[in-house]
């Protein structure tokens, strides 16, 4: 089956992978270790075997074969006489019979023939077991030269004596350095007797283990998308591609053309391989088959016993083959199919007639009353297949009746899929007799639900064709209804004419209505994004007024969000007055304001550094979103606090877990705007300057709306000022820092990150003026909250940089971020700290600052600071070890300096991937490092090497 051209990057089993060197090292040290690989089709069993065999690159022999799929009856020994013609390939055909003996070479050569003449064959079982003995001295022999890894792949395939052979060797060959791996597929387990005795063996052998590979995960795939692409894959394109491969990394290839798109069609190639097995089934399992696709991911038993109309035992007895093949899975209601490719591919089969008389069977079914256990909303369905079946009326019927009921329930991407059935079926019954709502009603309805649903691309086409429609003379309020859901979809898409709107949508509401309410609130919000907070305030007033008139209790709750978001501008936090807000929300039961409220809260115990509070509580409101309908919507503005606030804590992994999610959510551009923030924040912790230069290349892909560009402006700049100061490139580096006083002095506002960043690149580039500058902004420029009185302490202490480090003021910055709890922060303010009181001649002091840094960087993963400060302390000829002063001791145990680097991650839990991403080495790299420390300390384990380390304190306990 052909795939995309470029080929995918590895990407997951890192727990597998430190299984199977794990297992390595035993057999290095004369044990031998087996291996099952359990992986379905496409799964990455090859590809994990690939790794691992690059990874012992030079420290084994590696020989593999492979089974070989017959429709008749498999080849004898295939994978065995691979093997043998890869090591005939290595070292020649007279070298291996050195091994041998030439009584042996000839009972090879009935497999090879370069072995030259085969022995005389009397009796079957004799020479089989004289076969079995010559392989088994090979092996013995080979492993005294070096350890020796065998591969055998695809078992499913084996013939019976390959089988026998498997079994033989593991048993057989115990004390030797060999490891065996199998891999197979679990669904070609059921096919013969012979080879689920053979994998049960096995697994049950002395040093047996195995492995099943789980489907890969969304962040996982995002890891392999990348690799084909060449660039960031977008949320969007990763979730597609997630939920239609489910994890099975040769689908997801698949899935993208040469030129990096998606393929919307199956391409010819997958389409066949995901329909061989079903072309294979009896006819009678094809048929129901064809039933199953048009009924949902998954089908209770009992649906499909009315569908079909069978009795159970027959039922039963034409879904068996396709269970056993693996193209159904069975749970304790229904069954689904195995994955959702196959679905896609079985359901592409089938031609017009059959899809016709499918849904109208599922109808007549679903008329009679709800299926129980059907995870498919009753009304939903039944629009679905009478629409399937080609009935217009009954169609409009229930698409209109579950709109209904998807928008009580928040269901609003359900609530747009039946509107647009409606619309759909629209020209071909008297749809105002049938529903009792006019055509513009319903494009209103759709837009609406598109809009909560985060789909602005068709919300705004429902807005278009609405105004295109209505009666503007006639219909004011619909018409400022309009206009506000077109306010709302620019925004959030990053499309200007959204205040245009909102001016609009006020001037034709008027009166004092709940519509003008709600244009008053968003016609705030949206200023105070903008930062035009002189115009939002008697917006707010008016809310405010408006609310007591009306007396509506969701928009009193409204205008003290807008009133408290605005007093947050000016420097005045209120967090008792938010808390009491989020209470108000709760126990009012309207969760658009709770979320609102909740948002506010989140970003005013961000700005004010009460990280834990944000920690504590952010989950919870993230998880209102996903109850009201609006994770899409707000979800990623909601998580962003809660991203930067675990990273401020130095809980970088949970961090990055947040901005996965984030992400996952798939939110619209200005979402999408915090989701990139929160990956270069993440990048600029960890050190990693391509990563920064990523995230702001996706920045710079969003469209260049009105609504953050000046937030965006300054983050862009800061961002590429990091990520080149990181790569070493200065020079640029210096470019840049004169571009952010320029915007600097532009601005009416201060961007204290910005400032800060630039800041300490300008005394690091030696640009005294452009220092100057900078620290004299910050001197007159008021700080709003705690945080920015910590960047601004910092920014006047790096001036001294330029002069000989204030030792004062540095401990005063580093003191500062402790009270916050910012311990990168922190340990950078303690590096400046320990340079200046080693150069003002208190060494133990600088020794206590430098030691207190570097652990503080290494606890967070900020492995690059962490190793700045190691070195301006290797340079001052303090040991960070044990705090005395004077040369810098060689690591202990016969480590080199790197080997001790990676023994201390090690001891920290770190597996072999994350030491790679700490150390800017490989896995592959790290791996090497990980079996030499091993053999120097003379211990069999990770473990036992983290546990010698602790107990000889030679690296800092936990």
């Amino acid at each position: 089956m052909s795939t995309s051209l470029r080929r995918s990057r590895f990407s997951g089993r890192a727990v597998e992978l430190d299984s199977m060197e794990s297992a390595f090292r035993d057999v290095s040290g004369g044990r031998q270790r087996s291996f099952l690989l359990e992986a379905e089709a496409g799964g990455g069993k090859t590809r994990l075997v690939e790794e691992f065999a690059n990874r012992l690159s030079g420290r084994a022999l590696i020989l593999k074969g492979g089974c070989i799929e017959q429709r008749e009856s498999a080849l004898p020994y295939a994978p065995v006489t691979a093997v043998l013609h890869e090591l005939v390939q290595l070292r020649g055909a007279p070298a291996v019979k050195s091994f041998v003996g030439a009584e042996g070479a000839r009972e090879l050569a009935w497999l090879l023939p370069e072995f030259g003449e085969n022995s005389e064959r009397f009796d079957a079982g004799i020479a089989r077991a004289r076969l079995f003995e010559v392989l088994r001295k090979l092996f013995e022999e080979l492993a005294r030269e070096t350890p020796l890894v065998v591969v055998i792949e695809d078992i499913h395939w084996a013939d019976q004596a390959t089988c026998d052979l498997l079994r033989f060797l593991a048993t057989r060959l115990k004390k030797i350095r060999l490891m065996l791996i199998v891999t197979y597929r679990p669904e070609g387990t059921s096919a013969t007797n012979a080879l689920r005795t053979t994998i049960a063996d096995l697994s049950l052998s002395e040093g047996a283990e195995v492995l099943t590979l789980p489907r890969l995960r969304r962040a996982e795939v995002a890891v392999q998308l990348e690799g084909l692409l060449g660039r960031p894959p977008t949320p969007a394109l990763i979730n597609e591609v997630h939920a239609r491969c489910c994890g099975i990394p040769l689908f997801a290839e698949a899935l993208i053309d040469a030129s990096g798109d998606l393929r919307r069609d199956l391409p010819g190639s997958l389409n066949d391989y995901l329909l061989r097995a079903v072309r294979d089934m009896p006819a009678s399992t094809a048929e129901l088959l064809k039933v199953m696709a048009l009924g949902g991911p998954h089908i209770t038993h009992a649906l499909l016993r009315s569908v079909a109309n069978k009795a159970d035992l027959e039922l039963a007895e034409w879904l068996r083959p396709a269970i056993l093949a693996g193209i159904l899975v069975p749970d304790h209601d229904g069954y689904a199919f195995r994955h959702a490719l196959i679905h896609e591919a079985v359901r592409g089969d089938l031609i017009a007639g059959e899809k016709v008389a499918i849904h109208r069977a599922y109808a007549d079914v679903l008329e009679r009353g709800p299926v129980p256990s059907y995870r498919v909303w009753h009304s939903v369905a039944l629009a679905r297949h009478w629409y399937g079946a080609g009935q217009a009326e009954n169609c409009l019927r229930w698409a209109w009746q579950s709109a209904t009921e998807a928008a009580a329930t928040f269901a609003y991407a359900d609530q747009m899929e039946m509107l647009k059935l409606v619309l759909a079926v629209w020209p071909e019954v008297d749809a105002i007799e049938v529903i009792g709502a006019d055509h513009c009603k319903v494009l209103e309805l759709a837009a609406d639900a598109a809009c909560w649903a985060a789909e602005a691309e068709q919300g705004l086409a429902f807005v278009e064709r609405a105004l295109a429609e209505i009666d503007v003379g006639r219909n004011q309020e619909q018409l400022s209804a309009l206009l506000l859901q077109r306010a709302v979809m620019r925004q959030h898409a990053l499309i200007p004419g959204e205040i245009a709107d909102l001016e609009r949508a006020l001037d034709h509401a008027l009166d004092s209505t709940r519509l003008r309410a709600d244009g008053l609130g968003q016609f705030s919000r949206a200023l105070t994004l903008r930062g035009e907070f002189d115009r939002a305030r008697p917006l707010g007033d008016e809310l405010k007024d408006l609310s007591e008139r009306l007396d509506d209790e969701e928009y009193r709750i409204e205008a003290l969000i807008v009133a408290e978001s605005l007093e947050m501008a000016s420097g005045s936090y209120h967090i008792d007055s938010l808390w009491s807000v989020v209470d108000r929300a709760r126990q009012a039961s309207i969760g658009r304001v709770e979320v609102l409220a909740g948002a506010a809260l989140l970003r005013a115990l961000l700005e004010t550094g009460k990280y834990p509070q944000v920690t504590e509580i952010g989950p919870a409101i993230f998880a209102r979103t996903v109850e009201f309908g609006q994770a899409r919507y707000i979800g990623a503005i909601i998580g962003s606090p809660l991203c930067r606030a675990l990273l401020a804590l130095g809980r970088v992994s949970e961090a990055i877990e947040t901005c996965e999610r984030m992400a996952a959510l798939d939110p619209l551009p200005l979402g999408l705007v915090h989701v990139f923030e929160c990956q270069a924040e993440i990048a600029l912790v960890l050190g990693n300057s391509d990563r920064i230069a990523v995230a702001a290349r996706s920045l710079r892909s969003l469209p260049p709306g009105p609504q953050v560009a000046s937030r965006m402006a300054a983050n862009l700049l800061r961002f590429d000022i990091e990520s080149r100061a990181l790569a070493g490139d200065m020079d640029q580096s210096a470019i840049l820092v004169r571009s952010a006083l320029n915007h600097c002095e532009k601005q009416g506002r201060v961007s204290w990150p910005l400032l800060a960043s630039a800041m300490r690149v300008a005394v690091d580039t030696n640009q005294k003026d452009v220092a100057l500058k900078f620290s004299d902004l910050a001197a007159r420029s008021p700080c709003r909250n705690v945080v920015e009185e910590a960047e601004r302490l910092g920014i006047l202490a790096e001036m001294s940089r330029s002069t000989g480090s204030d030792l004062e003021a540095w401990e005063a910055v580093a003191q500062s971020w402790a009270d916050l709890s910012q311990p990168f922060r922190q340990a950078y303010a303690l590096m400046q700290a320990g340079g200046a009181a080693v150069n003002a001649g208190q060494r133990a002091k600088g020794a206590g600052h430098f030691r207190r840094g570097a652990d503080l960087a290494h606890s967070t993963g900020a492995s690059l600071l962490g190793n700045q400060i190691e070195t301006l302390a290797e340079k001052a000829r303090i040991d960070l070890r044990n705090g005395k002063e004077g040369g810098m001791p060689k690591a202990p145990l016969g480590l080199t300096d790197r080997e001790f680097e990676v023994l201390r991650l090690l001891a920290a839990g770190q597996s072999n991937r994350e030491i790679a991403v700490n150390l800017f080495i490989s896995s592959k790299t790290a791996s090497v490092h990980v079996s030499n420390i091993l053999s120097k300390l003379s211990v069999p384990s990770r473990g036992a090497a983290a546990a010698m380390a602790h107990r000889l304190r030679i690296v800092d306990p936990a």
